[in-house]
């Protein structure tokens, strides 16, 4: 729709968990694709207090849906709420073929142009000025081969391993995520005695299936020995279980 290429600058809004994103709240805050299901699901509901008009596509967190490149269509693709007003959304899959030894992320993106008030129709005085800003929310949609192994959060997260790294002077905490499913963290803290440091937050905190990601440290970071990483994972349902690593054993301690 290049009739949204004229809505500059687009705000990227992007959450984690919940159910309630910008002018949007959905049913629920990702979506498990699995192989051979015939289309997902996906209910959404215009909290806005104004009408508005949303396009959807699903692409690999680019954002931009002249440049989407993704395995599945969304149905429908442009449509408009009312104030209060819910849409069902289809989510297809394509035919593509797609990796069967670990899980793929994509991105569900929920595109709003905001309508206007009767205040907002009104013309502009000589120096007042106006900037109307188009909101996009992403949500992960995770495509699950059958042939993967059934594995449980604890199980996915009893075989994470971290470790810190420095580079050039900044220091890294490196998750490795052996297992073939996608972990996404609401928090992950370096803790040695009393003192704990946080990574800062990202719009996206997942280490991918198969692989290890690093994390940026702080720039006054100065733990060289940790006793042990706190981190939060995030589940299918959306809701976050805690557990720690401890670094001088090199073991996982669950607390769900």
């Amino acid at each position: 729709m290049k009739w949204l290429n004229l809505i500059i600058p687009p705000l990227l809004v992007l959450f984690q968990s919940g159910m309630c994103h910008a002018g949007f709240a959905t049913s629920s805050s990702r979506i498990i694709y699995i192989e051979g299901e015939r289309e997902r699901s996906l209910i959404l509901s215009n909290i806005n207090d104004y009408p508005i008009i949303a396009q959807t596509w699903v692409d690999d967190g680019q954002g931009n849906p002249d440049q989407a490149n993704a395995p599945f269509v969304v149905l429908p693709a442009v449509f408009k709420m009312q104030t209060k007003a819910i849409q069902a959304l289809r989510i297809v899959q394509n035919g593509s073929t797609m990796p069967q030894d670990r899980e793929t992320v994509f991105w569900l993106n929920l595109y709003e142009i905001p309508g206007k008030t009767k205040e907002q129709i009104k013309p502009l005085e000589p120096n007042q000025a106006r900037l109307d800003l188009a909101m996009n929310t992403q949500l992960k949609v995770f495509y699950r081969p059958k042939s993967l192994p059934k594995m449980e959060l604890r199980q996915i997260a009893e075989q994470l391993r971290f470790s810190l790294q420095q580079q050039q002077g900044q220091w890294l905490l490196t998750c490795q995520n052996p297992t073939p499913y996608n972990v996404s963290f609401a928090g992950l803290t370096v803790v040695q005695a009393e003192q704990g440091v946080q990574v800062p937050q990202d719009m996206d905190m997942m280490t991918k299936a198969l692989s290890q990601r690093a994390y940026l440290l702080p720039s006054d970071f100065n733990i060289i020995q940790p006793d042990r990483i706190i981190f939060s994972l995030i589940a299918d349902d959306g809701k976050t279980y805690q557990g720690e690593f401890d670094y001088k054993l090199g073991e996982i301690k669950l607390e769900f």
